[in-house]
Parts: structure tokens; C-alpha cells; sequence
């Protein structure tokens, strides 16, 4: 998912979002890991949670479009999704000790410590099941599966379920769960999986000379020795390691589809 609010309030919104959402609720309210049922009002423990939740989700997408605005800017930089989630966690549980103490009028045995350190598995654990089995899901149902496919032979990608002009696209990273989009222009960052994006393309639009990297044909594309090993350095001045196993590929397909008369 590219962090923007525009589509990061796009999957909040889908239905199966929204259920999974309200069964993880149901499901706090109804363990009450905290413990603090014994010591505030019925209703406050039920609502503290849907509170406490969306507060939450504030954080996580205050701290995702900061993400976006330093990896924009040092495109290099890698912000683990569990160190967002980490950050947004701490002013939330700090809310919620201080809403509790309050409501409790001081008799909670509040560990902030241990209550932080508890909420942040929980939720990694709830994400990762929502990025692997949610996510995906409600993008390709919001986008419609046939169009999808329609867009696989076109000028156009779906990266973390938006659509991507191709003939501007330079080249591709991954890093970790994330792919870092370079553009003539301008660049962008989606949770999506580079293998998926390929998968879309054909080899007249681009190759794929390692793992972590997909570039663009373009003519400005040149190849080069560094340290021994073969790297294409693109009209961007980046240079993009070849795998020694794709090597005689690479070639190739710089001979055909680049600079065929050289």
C-alpha cells in the first residue's frame, strides 16, 4: 500500500477491513488484556478500546506518511513497518494509562512497561495476519479482478493496488516488504511484492537483473565493470547491481531491446 491517506483510508473502508477490524475489538473487549474492567465503569471498558483503536491508527498514519516523506527524500533509508507500528503504540498506551488512572480515580496498577510491550506483539502479530490475508484481498476486490487483468498487457502496473503508468516508471526496488518506485519526476513507496509487479510486464517493458531490482528499457541504459561484476548505471546516475547468475541474460537483453545496433 503506497502511503498516502487517499488510499490508506481506501482499505480501512473495505468491508472485510472493517470485519476484521471489529472481530479484533470484540475480541479485546471480551479478553480485556489490560485488566482494568474490575476497576472502571462497564461502559468504559467497552468503548475504551474503539477509542483507544482509532488513536491508534492516527499514529500509525501520522508515523507512515512521515516514513514516506524521509524515504522520498533519502531513498535509500529503510523504516521497518514494526518501528511505525512501535512509535504509534507508545503516545496510545499512554492515553490509555492515563484515561484508566483517571476513570479508577488512581487505583489501577497500571504497568505502562509491560502493557506496551504486550500490545506490540499482539498487534504485530494482528498486522501480519492482515497484510497476508486481508490486504491483499481487499485491494484486488476494491480494484475488480478482471480488471487487473486487463491492466497486465497494458501501458499500466497495479502496485499495492493502484494503478501505475509504466511509460514513466525508471525503475524498481524492493526493500524488504516494500517496493521504492523511481519515475522522470517524482517517487513513490508501496507495500507490494517486486515478483507480483514483474509478473505484469513483459520484456519488451523492462528486465529484471537482480532480485531487488527491476529497470525500465531505456537507451540511456549503459553497462559497466565495477569491482569486477557487471552493474547498469540508468539516466538517473543509479547503479543497479547485476546477479552473476543473470549476467549473460542481462547482455542479451540489452543487445535486443536497447541497443540493438551496437
Amino acid at each position: 500500500m503506497s502511503f498516502s491517506l487517499e488510499s490508506y483510508l481506501r482499505v480501512l473502508r473495505h468491508e472485510r477491513t472493517l470485519l476484521f477490524l471489529l472481530l479484533s475489538m470484540l475480541a479485546f473487549v471480551a479478553s480485556d488484556p489490560s485488566g482494568a474492567r474490575p476497576y472502571v465503569p462497564l461502559w468504559f471498558s467497552i468503548g475504551f478500546w474503539p477509542v483507544s483503536f482509532a488513536f491508534y491508527i492516527m499514529m500509525k498514519l501520522l508515523g507512515l506518511t512521515v516514513a514516506a516523506a524521509l524515504t522520498h527524500y533519502i531513498p535509500r533509508l529503510r523504516i521497518p513497518l514494526p518501528i511505525v507500528g512501535f512509535l504509534a503504540l507508545i503516545p496510545t498506551v499512554m492515553l490509555c494509562e492515563a484515561s484508566v488512572r483517571v476513570m479508577s480515580n488512581g487505583t489501577f496498577p497500571y504497568d505502562f512497561v509491560g502493557q506496551l510491550v504486550f500490545y506490540f506483539f499482539s498487534v504485530q502479530g494482528l498486522e501480519t495476519v492482515f497484510y497476508r490475508f486481508i490486504m491483499p484481498e481487499s485491494f484486488i476486490v476494491s480494484e475488480g479482478k478482471e480488471e487487473l487483468e486487463n491492466q497486465t498487457t497494458g501501458r499500466h502496473l497495479i502496485v499495492g493496488g493502484e494503478k501505475v503508468d509504466l511509460s514513466g516508471l525508471l525503475h524498481i526496488e524492493a526493500r524488504e516488504h516494500h517496493v521504492h518506485l523511481t519515475f522522470e519526476n517524482e517517487r513513490s513507496v508501496a507495500r507490494a511484492r517486486l515478483g507480483d509487479i514483474v509478473a505484469q510486464t513483459q520484456t519488451e517493458d523492462g528486465m529484471q537483473p537482480h532480485r531487488s531490482w527491476w529497470v525500465a528499457r531505456d537507451p540511456a541504459i549503459r553497462a559497466e565493470r565495477k569491482n569486477g561484476r557487471l552493474v547498469l548505471r540508468l539516466r538517473d546516475d543509479t547503479e543497479v547491481p547485476v546477479a552473476r547468475t543473470r549476467t549473460d541474460d542481462v547482455i542479451a537483453w540489452l543487445q535486443t531491446h536497447v541497443n540493438p545496433a551496437e
